[in-house]
């Protein structure tokens, strides 16, 4: 009868054991780390969440801040409600990423701030959301394998081999690969001995660049309207010298029988020459003579006689005023 009774109760107590157990949930068990108790609430919404595992962490700029604490589906979204630590400031124009940090880690959702410049926004207050439109959720697994299938099924890979062997027999030999990297490092040990000439070539090209640059209005002028007009204006007077030049050439080829006149006419320069040079000596005696004797005469024309001597050594001009009185020319 004890047997019995104890049986009973043993049975009892296996039943009520196993029914405690089944209403126990693991996600109800306390996860190790922070449980961010004293956070806030953010809600966030996903077109698609699959694969994201309850109390998955939230990253903001790399450092965890919070995790995820329900996934609930809706008409047009889901939504992931995550606790943020307290004191972690979510701005509004934050973007929430669904990703992975490799091919087999659980997924984790990550806030990016938006690109640096833009203007600050306001935080995101408790039980607030980030919409939709603010959201990324990732790829479908089954979707990565397909496109993978049929990269491998398309004969990519394939291909792929196909290219490398035709490259590998474009590829020259190695003896020629050989003589090709002497001839680089040939070239450029003599490029880095000529670092200075190189440097000149530099300083060089800035300052015909620094010329133009100073010369920009003279070069909107000659590409403005009035500067093409001067360009074809130019091109028009080219074409006539283009014409004639070749009449001038024709003369000059056959002009031969001008080299003896053209002699003649240089000896006749050079005798002009040594002419100028005699009249040039010349000219101060014959202005001497004009100044000196036939200007002044020319200027008074009177004959002073102060004595007369006859060819006996006598003086005459004591009679001359008798003669002239005789002549009628002195009283």
């Amino acid at each position: 009868m004890r047997a019995r009774v104890w049986t009973a109760v043993a049975a009892a107590a296996t039943a009520l054991l196993v029914s405690s157990c089944a209403a126990v949930d693991v996600n109800d068990i306390p996860a190790p780390g922070m449980s961010y108790d004293d956070g806030y609430d953010v809600v966030m919404q996903f077109a698609s969440a699959l694969n994201l595992p309850d109390r998955a962490k939230v990253v903001l700029d790399g450092v965890t801040v919070g995790v995820v604490t329900g996934v609930a589906l809706t008409r047009d979204d889901v939504d992931v409600t995550a606790r943020i630590a307290r004191g972690v400031v979510v701005p509004t124009d934050i973007h929430a990423v669904l990703q992975q940090a490799t091919v087999l880690g659980d997924i984790y959702v990550a806030l990016e701030r938006p690109t640096p410049g833009a203007a600050p926004a306001p935080a995101v207050h408790a039980g607030g959301t980030i919409p939709l439109a603010q959201t990324t959720s990732p790829p479908q697994l089954e979707d990565t394998i397909a496109s993978l299938a049929n990269f491998v099924s398309s004969g990519s890979i394939q291909r792929a081999q196909n290219s490398i062997i035709r490259l590998n027999r474009v590829m020259p030999s190695s003896d020629e690969v050989r003589r090709l990297t002497t001839r680089v490092e040939t070239d450029l040990s003599a490029l880095s001995t000529n670092l200075d000439q190189v440097d000149q070539l530099l300083d060089g090209a800035s300052t015909t660049a620094a010329v133009v640059n100073s010369h920009i209005p003279q070069l909107q002028y000659w590409f403005s309207p009035t500067g093409q007009r001067g360009f074809e204006h130019m091109i028009g007077v080219a074409n006539y010298i283009g014409t004639i030049l070749p009449g001038i050439g024709s003369i000059t080829l056959g002009g031969y029988w001008l080299v003896p006149f053209l002699n003649s006419l240089a000896d006749s320069t050079g005798a002009l020459q040594q002419s100028k040079i005699a009249t040039e000596t010349e000219i101060p005696k014959y202005r001497q003579l004009f100044t000196d004797f036939f200007l002044p005469v020319d200027k008074y024309p009177a004959i002073n006689i102060t004595s007369i001597i006859g060819p006996d050594g006598r003086e005459l001009s004591g009679n001359v005023g008798d003669v002239l009185r005789i002549l009628g020319a002195a009283q």
